[in-house]
C-alpha cells in the first residue's frame, strides 16, 4: 500500500482526495494547519459580517473524510517537509512518513514590513485568510467595534468592506496604490466603481497614501496615522494587503514568493512530490508564468496531481487567471492578462469590457458591470477570440447564446 500525504485541505487538496478515494493501492493521510473541514474562502468576510454561518463555508462534513477513505488530522500543521527523506514533521511533534506527496498549502497572508510588528502585538490586528480571522472580526463586531480599517484595497480587502456596509461599523480602506482593485484592472477601468462606491455611507477610500505609524494602547491599535496627514481612529484593523505562496515549511523549497515549480504533470523536481493550488507557479493560457488564486485552477490541478499520483500519466492544462469581486449590484472582473500589445474597448448597456489584444488574439478582459453580461467571456479568452468576434458577441448574440460562436471557433489555449 502506497502512503499519500496531502499537505492542506482546499480546494485542491479536496480535489486530489476524492479522485484518489477511486483509486486502488494508496492511503492517503490529510493534514490541515486549520481544525476545520475543507470551506469556501471567498466567503469569509460574509461570516465576518454575519451574513453567513460557519456551518455555510463548508464543503463537506468532517465525517465524509471517511467516506473518501482519508485520515484527516485537522489542526496538525506541517513544519517541515522533507522530500528527499520521505519525512513530515508535525506541529503536534508526530513525525510522518510518506511513499509521495501533495503540496496543497494555498498561500498566507503578506504583511508589509512596517505593519508585521503591530500585527504580532495587537489583539485587533488581524488578516482574513482563516475561518478564525472571519470569527475573530465577528467578535469584534458583536462586542460593539464599530470602526474597521482595512489595509489594502485588493479583491479580499474590498469583499470584506462590501460585506460590512450593513452591520453597523463605519470602513476605512487604506491603499498605497493609486487605486482599488489594482492587480485586477487598470486605473480607469477601476474608476467606473467609484459612483457605486460612493453610495456607501459606511465606507470612505483613502488611496496614494501610506501606513505613517500605528498608535497603540498596551495591545490595542487605536488610530492610523497616514503620510498624507489624515489619522483613522479604529477599533479593529484588518491587513488585507495581498498573500504569498505558502512554502515556508518546505527543506530547499522556493524563494519567498516564488510559488513551487511544477510540471504538465503537477510533478515537482522531486520524483513522487507534487504540487497543486494557491502554491504553485503555473503556466497561464498565453504561456506566462504566474501565481495566483482561482478556485477552478486548484480543482482542476489537484484532480491531475492526485491521477498520476497513483500511476496514471494525466496532463494539466494552461491555467487561467482570474478573478471577480461584487460590489452590488454590480461585477467587477479579471479574465486572463490584461497587459498584452494592444486593447479593444466595449459597451454592453451599461456594462464596459476591455480587451487586450495580442496580434489579432484576445488574451484577457477587464470587466465592470452586471453579472449577466459576464457570461461568454471566459470561453471567448480560452477560444482565442478577436476583437471583431467579440464585436458579435456584444452585439446582441448574447441573446442567443454562446453556443454558435463557440462551435465556429476550433482555436484553444490548451
Amino acid at each position: 500500500m502506497e502512503r499519500v500525504l496531502i499537505v492542506g485541505n482546499g480546494y485542491a487538496g479536496l480535489a486530489a482526495a476524492r479522485t484518489l478515494a477511486s483509486k486502488q493501492g494508496v492511503s492517503v493521510t490529510m493534514v490541515s494547519a486549520e481544525p476545520c473541514p475543507a470551506y469556501v474562502p471567498h466567503l469569509l468576510p460574509e461570516l465576518a459580517a454575519g451574513k453567513k454561518s460557519e456551518a455555510d463555508l463548508f464543503l463537506l462534513d468532517q465525517a465524509d473524510y471517511a467516506g473518501l477513505r482519508v485520515s484527516l488530522r485537522p489542526g496538525a500543521e506541517v513544519k517541515k517537509l522533507s522530500a528527499k527523506n520521505r519525512i513530515a514533521l508535525l506541529s503536534n511533534g508526530e513525525t510522518m512518513e510518506f511513499d509521495k506527496a501533495l503540496i496543497a498549502t494555498g498561500a498566507s497572508p503578506w504583511i508589509p514590513g512596517e505593519l508585521k510588528e503591530v500585527e504580532q502585538l495587537c489583539a485587533n490586528v488581524i488578516t482574513m485568510k482563516r475561518i478564525a480571522d472571519a470569527k475573530t472580526l465577528k467578535g469584534f463586531i458583536e462586542k460593539g467595534a464599530t470602526r474597521v480599517a482595512i489595509i489594502g484595497a485588493g479583491r479580499v480587502g474590498m469583499l470584506l468592506a462590501e460585506a460590512l456596509k450593513s452591520s453597523g461599523v463605519s470602513v476605512s480602506v487604506i491603499e498605497i496604490g493609486a487605486r482599488i482593485l489594482a492587480t485586477m484592472l487598470e486605473e480607469d477601468v477601476a474608476e467606473k466603481l467609484h459612483p457605486i462606491l460612493a453610495e456607501r455611507r459606511h465606507l470612505r477610500i483613502h488611496t496614494g497614501t501610506k501606513i505613517a505609524g500605528v498608535e497603540c494602547e498596551g495591545a490595542i491599535a487605536r488610530e492610523i496615522r497616514l503620510s498624507d496627514g489624515n489619522t483613522i481612529p479604529c477599533h479593529v484593523v484588518v491587513i488585507a494587503t495581498g498573500v504569498t505562496p505558502n512554502t515556508v515549511f518546505m527543506e530547499n523549497g522556493p524563494a519567498d514568493g516564488e510559488g513551487v515549480a511544477v510540471d504538465n504533470r503537477m510533478e515537482t523536481a522531486d520524483r513522487g512530490i507534487y504540487a497543486a493550488g494557491d502554491v504553485v507557479r503555473f503556466e497561464t493560457v498565453t504561456g506566462r508564468r504566474e501565481v495566483g488564486q482561482l478556485a477552478q485552477n486548484a480543482r482542476v490541478q489537484g484532480d491531475i496531481a492526485a491521477m498520476n499520483i497513483a500511476g496514471e500519466n494525466a496532463l494539466c492544462p494552461p491555467s487561467f487567471i482570474g478573478n471577480v469581486v461584487k460590489i452590488d449590484p454590480l461585477i467587477a472582473a479579471r479574465i486572463g492578462d490584461i497587459d498584452g500589445s494592444d486593447r479593444a474597448d466595449f459597451r454592453i448597456g451599461r456594462s464596459f469590457a476591455r480587451a487586450t489584444v495580442e496580434g489579432r488574439t484576445v488574451i484577457g478582459i477587464q470587466f465592470v458591470g452586471d453579472p449577466e453580461d459576464l457570461r461568454g467571456l471566459a470561453p471567448a479568452v480560452l477560444k482565442k477570440f478577436t476583437r471583431e468576434d467579440l464585436s458579435d458577441l456584444f452585439q446582441g448574440r448574447l441573446d442567443i447564446g454562446l453556443a454558435p460562436l463557440l462551435a465556429a471557433r476550433s482555436h484553444s489555449w490548451a
